[in-house]
């Protein structure tokens, strides 16, 4: 059985048929039966009280930095000026955005976020430990620049445990990527 050549000139579409407007009928699935009840009811899932403070010392650590700069720059030279006091600033600024972004990151359960925030205090803490070197070394250095310089140390390693302790693995274990 052969079919007929194909003829181009033929109406090969058919013309679609579109609801009608007005009320449809109901949708039919084509799956029968329906949810259970167990499976409609689903658990939130709760925030450790340990993520929330994680959360609140990350924001502190991001305040340390640009606030930390500005009272160190006025503490030491009476003024910001020069490039130099301008650049730290900004620097520090960024720097504190970066950690805002990661700490709200973090709040939402974000595993990545708890990495990135945790590897970052790490390398920003061997920067911090670099200037209380110098700083020691220096000697006129008042007690103000003392405090920024401790608490630039203090408050990662803090956020850094609290983010690890154990309530909080099934919080993020739920989002790994």
């Amino acid at each position: 059985m052969t079919q007929p050549p194909f003829d181009p000139y033929s109406q090969p579409m058919r013309p679609v048929e579109y609801p009608q407007a007005g009320p449809q009928p109901p949708f039919q699935s084509p799956y029968p039966g329906q949810m259970r009840n167990v499976d409609q009811h689903t658990t939130a899932l709760v925030r450790p009280t340990a993520v929330v403070v994680s959360f609140v010392l990350w924001i502190l650590t991001a305040l340390s930095w640009p606030v930390g700069s500005v009272v160190r720059t006025l503490d030491e030279d009476g003024t910001i000026a020069g490039f130099g006091s301008i650049m730290a600033l900004f620097a520090s600024t960024c720097l504190a955005i970066a950690c805002v972004w990661g700490a709200v990151l973090l709040l939402g359960g974000n595993y990545h976020a708890r990495l990135g925030l945790c590897g970052g205090a790490l390398v920003i803490g061997i920067l911090a430990l670099a200037a209380a070197i110098v700083a020691a070394r220096d000697g006129d250095t008042g007690p103000l620049t003392w405090v920024v310089i401790v608490l630039r140390l203090a408050l990662p390693a803090a956020a850094s445990v609290f983010s690890f302790l154990p309530g909080t693995r099934q919080y993020f274990s739920g989002n790994l990527g």
